[in-house]
């Protein structure tokens, strides 16, 4: 049988059946890559809100706020100590249908061109209604095109030039595919397992912090005697218009719903592939960022669990990121407790799972200390 035929088999089989996932069998790995197959570019998160509130244990409480951010915790308001991360990867929707039965993308969120160019020549999932539907985004062929036209082309081919081709040979062919307008893409689910234990694929990092925040729900009972509360936010990759330092929208809403005196601890990706002076690596332990006082206690706790239980721990201080930032002026205090990944934001982000291993034993160890004072 076709190897890509198997591919998407197992991967429409893992998303049907990940609500039926039990604790025994949803180890961090498990439930990464089951979360890897769902699909949620910015705006389009309502899949993977509902697989992972499907795998939430009893007890716990659920709801959404009005950005589409999952929320989970006791009956108690204003949790004191609150895991939050991001659940938003890079995508597309379909904007047009032409009369050839070809499919036009846009963005909800704009990016760098480059970061497009990744996508041409390879598979592409439309997510329908009915389920995914395969095509290629693809350029039209350069011996076809006028000499102004190749010249636009090889200048810097952008998704305006782009079309994703599904098979079909008209419009009416296209959308009796169940293909609609404003119905999301993403690049083709593929992962890739390296040597040392690494992993690549597109978002694979974002798909690894939303599924280690799941297993700390999983594995903190809501019945035990602690204020904490989980939440999986979207729209993180829409900037505040105007905001200093840079804001995430998603990030901003779930701030003002935490009470200001919670304590935060932001899970998010760490891209270190550029950070030279830093010297942060993957395969060197996750990374512990704060910025100034806000985050110097709860970060110094966290600093000295991962010694005591012999944890590598890279340190970043006086750090902020688009996802961090909201809360800093907010909750009493906050830190980022970040997943480094390589080259990402493209089709071979790449993480260490040592490193999403490591993560997970620290943050058990701080949960159980309850962000003490």
């Amino acid at each position: 049988m076709d190897k890509r035929i198997v591919s998407v088999a197992l991967s429409l089989l893992a998303l049907f059946l990940a609500a039926g996932l039990d604790a025994e069998e949803s180890s961090l790995s498990r439930l990464a890559e089951t979360l890897f197959t769902v699909p949620s570019p910015t705006g389009y998160e309502g899949r993977m809100a509902e697989i992972i509130e499907g795998n939430l244990p009893a007890g716990y409480i659920s709801r959404q706020d009005n950005m589409g951010s999952l929320y989970a915790g006791t009956e108690k308001q204003g949790s004191r100590l609150a895991v939050c991360t991001p659940m938003d990867e890079a995508g597309y929707f379909v904007s047009g249908i032409n009369p050839d039965g070809y499919l036009r993308l846009d963005k909800p969120v704009s990016g760098p061109d480059l970061i497009d160019s990744y996508h041409l020549g390879h598979p592409m999932m439309v997510w329908t209604e009915r389920g995914p539907v395969e095509g290629v985004l693809a350029l039209p062929s350069l011996h076809i095109l006028s000499s102004e036209m190749r010249r636009e082309l090889e200048a810097g081919p952008g998704l305006e030039y782009a079309y994703l081709d599904i098979g079909a040979s008209s419009e009416s062919e296209a959308r009796e595919k169940d293909v609609s307008m404003l119905d999301a893409v993403t690049p083709w689910r593929e992962l890739a397992r390296l040597a040392g234990g690494k992993l690549a694929g597109h978002s694979l990092g974002l798909k690894y912090c939303a599924a280690l925040v799941l297993d700390m729900a999983k594995n903190r009972s809501p019945n035990r005697n602690q204020d904490l509360a989980f939440v999986w936010m979207a729209q993180t990759r829409f900037p505040l218009r105007r905001s200093r330092p840079r804001s995430a929208l998603g990030a901003l809403c779930a701030s003002r719903e935490l009470a200001p005196e919670s304590i935060v601890i932001v899970v998010d990706i760490f891209p270190c592939d550029a950070e030279i002076e830093r010297k942060i690596m993957i395969g060197k332990g996750p990374v512990l960022a704060y910025s100034g006082e806000k985050g110097r206690r709860i970060g110094e706790q966290a600093r000295i669990l991962a010694q005591k239980n012999s944890l590598p721990l890279q340190l970043v201080p006086d750090y902020g990121s688009s996802v961090m930032n909201p809360f800093l002026p907010v909750q009493e205090e906050v830190i980022g407790l970040l997943l480094p990944v390589k080259f990402s934001d493209t089709p071979g982000e790449t993480i260490d799972s040592r490193d999403a291993d490591i993560l997970r034993s620290l943050l058990l160890a701080l949960l159980d200390e309850g962000g003490q004072r």
